[in-house]
């Protein structure tokens, strides 16, 4: 059996590892891996061109790794790393540190594969289009066409159209864009940033650092990151099932009802002005903050739930609640609000609330409206990341997959894929996972998470082929 992998950031990696634990049971030849830039294993989050030295992981260390049952193994490999100086569970490290984790477990996962006599080759090709055969699928590069039985998207963050392709300022893409933005942005340029999360975040303390005058980052809800606290070994007493009543209500109440949570400070859940807020969270971090542990337990039923929630709820939740959620579930690490709260109160960064919307005068200056004023900005930056929307994706591979009717969009957004096996609505062999599937899931970027769906793909890929029609190496014996 031959498969095809597109893409080959964390999710890539993942697979293989998976692949090397079950892939000798099922007679697979042969795994192809392929990825645009020729970097193998760090992703478009982890990778050295779209990152800074400056960018740290938004966990700590001793919350990431590639395997399922065991913790500790990005800890494990950084201790192991020569002067390494990373012992503390509550360390938060470069992400250019877990590219190269990645990068590594990739050549691991190489090793295990080629015991079994699996060969994995990595491709530093472009894929532009994946077409149904009989048997078996077609993968289409620049470089030509190759068969394969299965092919798994794991094409990672996509760039999206920019809304406003004259102006050259504006960047739709700011993790794509980076080195424009390190090079085009001039010293003392006020910056405007649309988003008020962990991107926007990293924009802000980047430009800053890189001289920018003033930068403004602005939302509907104005609302920040809060800040992580202190990591436990082994947290207990946290929520591992489902709350009985599968609904918004049904989950708010299982918060309340599961222990009491102190607030901390008043305030804790209402509106509060930016650095106000954030000034209270800094000093609330400083503890174990035991309402964080109980949401970060939800990810090992968060996925279930939200497949059993009605169109209604999910729309909902989309609608009034996902930056709400963002804000709480995905805190920002203690060093950042740190260099965060010092920026504001020196006034080279503001904080907005009431976006409307942004646009360009007649002599091509931009402008942000917001509730009560406009803002004029030298430079924009979109830190909004993906909508969900296929359709407003540059990709020409997406475009032809959605042209020919090989993938078709989740009504929540993403592509509509089968939430316990991956495998991608009416089709027979050909699966997604990773961000792209965000609206058929729930969690699609978290390192921990990735890997319980790379299993459960593989597993069902794995069990597919074992009764489906034979294999192209079969074929061609």
């Amino acid at each position: 059996m031959k498969i095809a992998i597109v893409g080959a950031g964390c999710s890539a990696v993942l697979l293989c590892k998976e692949l090397a634990r079950q892939g000798h049971d099922a007679a697979v030849s042969e795994i192809t891996v392929y990825e645009t830039t020729g970097h193998f294993g760090p992703g478009l989050p982890y990778g050295q061109a779209t990152t800074t030295p400056e960018f740290i992981l938004n966990m700590a260390t001793s919350t990431l790794g590639t395997d399922v049952e065991h913790a500790y193994g990005f800890l494990k490999w950084l201790k192991a790393q020569p002067g390494c100086e990373t012992t503390d569970l509550n360390d938060y490290v470069s992400r250019r540190q877990m590219g190269q984790y990645l990068a590594k477990e990739l050549e691991l996962a190489r090793h295990t594969l080629a015991r079994f006599n699996i060969r994995l080759r990595t491709l530093a090709q472009t894929v532009i289009d994946v077409k149904a055969e009989h048997p078996g699928y077609t993968v289409t590069t620049a470089q030509g066409d190759e068969r394969f039985d299965n092919v798994v998207l794991a094409v990672g963050h996509l760039k999206k159209q920019t809304p406003y392709p004259d102006l050259a300022h504006y960047y739709a893409n700011p993790y794509h864009d980076l080195e424009r933005l390190k090079t085009q942005v001039r010293p003392g340029a006020t910056v405007g940033i649309l988003g008020t999360k962990l991107t926007a975040v990293d924009m802000a303390l980047m430009l800053s650092g890189l001289g920018a005058g003033h930068v403004a980052i602005y939302s509907n809800s104005g609302r920040i990151p809060l800040v992580r606290g202190a990591v436990l070994d082994n947290p207990v007493g946290t929520q591992r099932r489902l709350p009985e009543r599968v609904s918004i209500s049904g989950f708010l109440n299982s918060f309340r009802h599961m222990r009491s949570f102190s607030a901390e400070y008043k305030g804790l859940f209402a509106p509060l002005e930016p650095l106000e807020r954030l000034q209270r969270e800094i000093q609330a971090a400083a503890h174990v903050r035991d309402w964080q542990i109980w949401l970060d337990a939800t990810k090992t039923w968060i996925d279930e739930f939200w497949t059993r929630l009605d169109t209604v709820q999910k729309r909902r939740f989309q609608r009034k609640y996902q930056g709400l959620w963002m804000s709480y579930r995905h805190p920002m690490p203690l060093d950042n609000a740190l260099k965060l709260e010092a920026l504001i109160k020196a006034g080279r960064v503001s904080i907005h609330r009431g976006y409307k919307a942004t646009r360009a005068d007649a002599q091509g200056n931009i402008l942000i409206d917001l509730s009560g004023q406009t803002l004029s900005v030298d430079y924009a930056i979109d830190a909004t990341g993906f909508a969900g929307n296929l359709a407003r994706l540059d990709s020409p591979l997406i475009e032809n997959l959605l042209d020919r009717g090989l993938i078709r969009q989740n009504s929540h957004g993403g592509i509509a894929i089968n939430p316990t096996t991956h495998l991608i609505d009416g089709q027979r062999g050909v699966y997604a996972i990773g961000p792209l599937t965000q609206g058929s899931l729930f969690y699609v970027s978290a390192i921990e998470r990735l890997a319980v769906h790379a299993r459960n793909l593989v597993t069902h890929l794995m069990t597919n082929n074992s009764r489906v029609q034979p294999s192209l190496s079969s074929l061609q014996q």
